[in-house]
């Protein structure tokens, strides 16, 4: 057994022998996967790309709005058109390019499974789902109700903007910290809900049923309740459907804080553990700063006695 261990250790070392090492990426990979993902660490033709892309995905929002405005010119729509279209060629370009820098991403691994995780990642699908809409309607015929969708799956470029907002990425980082907490506060939301739907529907309904026809009614009604957002378009008549809403009501007020609260406590948690972290970077930038000064010493010093 000890010699087939043995054996098995010089197979795998002759494996990792014949796996070729990672070449370098080049300066230009460097950039543009710092324009990409860090902006801060590039020079500044990437601080400019990571700029005009936050702002491409800005004046997109804009441009969805813009098309529903009735009355617009033949030419200012052929100018929106136009732009959307170069727009989606942009977006195109930058999924491109982030599959071409993927292995910096994940270094980890192999540079073809490092594209592949990029594509099926969640933020990989919001990018293909940022152009291929608009690229799709040039070669394939659509109709309007086609193009409406489109235009709303545009939005998701909205959801880009959170690699260019530091806020945006806390709050990510806290619903995947806190996730279980949030899943049971919003398992007894829905729970109040649905026994507050039920109960409203089966009291109102013999009394007004064209208010109340259905429980999905009576679901209405809860979620204006518990929301305490009251339209006032479906009313509790009978005294039990009262004392119903009376206890929603009572029962929202803690019920809605304790989501509240989970979140508030993630977000002090976590601005501090983002502080410690900028605090550890700095230091460590500081520490190279003082070891390549304490290198410079010695040899400077050492040039000053030679000359003496």
């Amino acid at each position: 057994m000890g010699a087939a261990r043995r054996n098995a250790g010089h197979a795998g070392g002759a494996r990792d022998a014949k796996r070729a090492p990672r070449r370098a990426p080049s300066a230009f990979k460097r950039e543009a996967y710092f324009a990409l993902e860090d902006v801060r660490r590039g020079n500044a033709v990437a601080r400019i790309v990571g700029i005009a892309l936050f702002a491409l995905i800005v004046a997109n929002a804009i441009l969805v709005f813009a098309e529903t405005q009735p009355g617009i010119p033949a030419g200012v729509s052929a100018a929106l058109l136009a732009f959307g279209l170069a727009s989606s060629v942009c977006f195109g370009l930058e999924y491109a390019a982030r599959l071409w820098t993927a292995d910096l991403v994940h270094p980890d691994a192999s540079p073809a499974r490092a594209r592949m995780r990029y594509a099926l990642s969640p933020m990989g699908i919001i990018d293909l789902l940022a152009f291929a809409p608009g690229l799709l309607v040039l070669f394939v015929p659509v109709s309007s109700s086609m193009l409406n969708a489109a235009r709303i799956i545009r939005l998701v470029r909205l959801i880009k903007l959170s690699r260019y907002m530091r806020g945006l990425r806390s709050i990510a980082r806290v619903f995947r910290k806190r996730r279980p907490e949030i899943v049971a506060a919003f398992m007894v939301l829905a729970l109040l809900t649905v026994t507050a739907s039920v109960l409203m529907y089966e009291i109102e309904h013999p009394v007004q049923p064209e208010k109340f026809d259905s429980v999905f009614t009576g679901m209405y009604w809860a979620m204006t309740t518990i929301t305490t957002t009251g339209y006032g378009d479906l009313v509790p008549v009978t005294a039990a459907g009262r004392l119903v809403g009376f206890c929603t009501m009572l029962l929202s007020i803690g019920v809605v804080a304790i989501p509240a609260g989970i979140f508030s406590a993630g977000f002090v948690s976590e601005f501090r553990a983002q502080d410690a972290r900028d605090r550890l970077d700095a230091d460590a930038l500081q520490g190279g700063f003082d070891e390549r000064a304490a290198e410079g010493g010695p040899a400077e010093g050492g040039e000053a006695d030679r000359d003496a």
